[in-house]
């Protein structure tokens, strides 16, 4: 099943845009792409240089399950989020989500709009069973965002992400069409 080919249109919160990727969006997209306190959290490596974040950026303007999150006052892109194919689960309608934010933006709730309207979508315009989130351990406010948007705990992945020389734990979180009625 190809859930991701399925996805179509925009998602407006009160305060964002989430819009797919345009190739004007390159030097937002610049702003945390490289910064290593914004991607190595989100499981992500940071690009090393401009050949890498272009790279990275194309990836963007591609992949059919990302999209900028666009600040609606100013147009301007402040972080990034998507749809991921589920590769842990197969044929049971779910999807993952992961998602980076430019710091400048951290503890203003932006991220907690952006991750309920993926939810809202994935279960009402999908119609998906189930979607999951994974974070770094040490990224706590990642994982207030998940309980905040109605998703649960469901376990820790030990070691699963190399960060900054070291090896760290995972905690992953989901939430099912069901726990939304």
């Amino acid at each position: 099943m190809k859930i991701l080919h399925r996805l179509r249109g925009e998602m407006e919160t009160p305060r964002l845009l989430l819009r797919r990727w345009k190739p004007l969006d390159f030097q937002a997209f610049l702003r945390f792409a490289g910064d290593p306190e914004v991607m190595l959290p989100a499981g992500s490596r940071p690009a090393q240089g401009l050949q890498e974040a272009e790279t990275q950026f194309h990836r963007a303007l591609r992949d059919e399950g990302c999209y900028a999150m666009v600040l609606k006052g100013t147009g301007e892109p402040i972080g990034k989020i998507k749809f991921q194919e589920d590769l842990r689960r197969f044929r049971v309608n779910s999807l993952s989500i992961g998602y980076e934010l430019a710091r400048a933006y951290w503890g203003r709730g932006l991220m907690t709009e952006a991750l309920r309207a993926m939810l809202e979508f994935a279960f009402v315009r999908l119609h998906l069973n189930r979607v999951e989130a994974m974070f770094d351990v040490r990224n706590r406010a990642s994982g207030r965002v998940m309980e905040k948007c109605g998703m649960r705990r469901e376990g820790l992945l030990r070691q699963k992400l190399y960060n900054k020389g070291e090896y760290v734990d995972v905690e992953i979180w989901a939430i099912l069409a069901r726990d939304r009625r």
